[in-house]
């Protein structure tokens, strides 16, 4: 069994104080920066993303911010192909890795070994979901993931419909469950 990589995890909304914490632990504990955000990855999207400053980011080098082109597509499957590889560079260079964000699946995804890859993105069944969020409520949506994956929305609010939708897109391309994915995925 490989060694699990060491760590620190700060996750919550915007404007609770991350940055500023995340930059005294880097400073501490020779750290390095990986932005957890679905937003602060594009270029030129600084006004509310509350992306650190450039002052800030010069305290301590910052991964995953201003890296794409607000026109490009960014998923938690490329999040987490690419966190992953900024945790094995900054772990080889004998730094510690600090997630930082707001985007909890993207940091779930990360930390559980949630995989990705074998579930591509199908725009057909996005909008087919979507249609059927305005058509019939989140109340009919969440009843489908209970049908599907008990287990799984048990522990998910019915509110939260990006976790719910992707809970049933992931099961209409893959024919498993979110629990499956879980129990068969690799965690970090």
């Amino acid at each position: 069994m490989a060694d699990k990589k060491k760590i620190i995890v700060i996750c919550g909304p915007t404007a609770s104080g991350k940055t500023g914490l995340s930059l005294l632990l880097a400073q501490q504990y020779n750290g390095e920066i990986i932005s957890a955000d679905s937003m602060q990855v594009y270029k030129e999207l600084d006004i509310g993303t509350a992306k650190a400053t450039k002052e800030e980011q010069a305290v301590a080098p910052h991964h995953l911010v201003d890296i794409l082109d607000p026109q490009q597509p960014y998923n938690v499957q490329q999040f987490v192909e690419m966190a992953r590889k900024a945790i094995d560079d900054i772990t080889s260079r004998g730094k510690l890795p600090i997630i930082v964000g707001g985007t909890g699946l993207y940091i779930e995804s990360l930390i559980n070994g949630i995989k990705f890859s074998d579930q591509p993105d199908n725009n057909a069944i996005k909008e087919q979901l979507q249609q059927e969020l305005t058509e019939y409520g989140k109340e009919h949506m969440y009843n489908i993931l209970q049908e599907i994956d008990p287990e799984y929305a048990a522990t998910v609010h019915k509110n939260n419909t990006v976790r719910v939708l992707r809970a049933i897109e992931i099961y209409r391309l893959t024919g498993h469950n979110m629990t499956w994915q879980l129990k068969h995925s690799k965690p970090l």
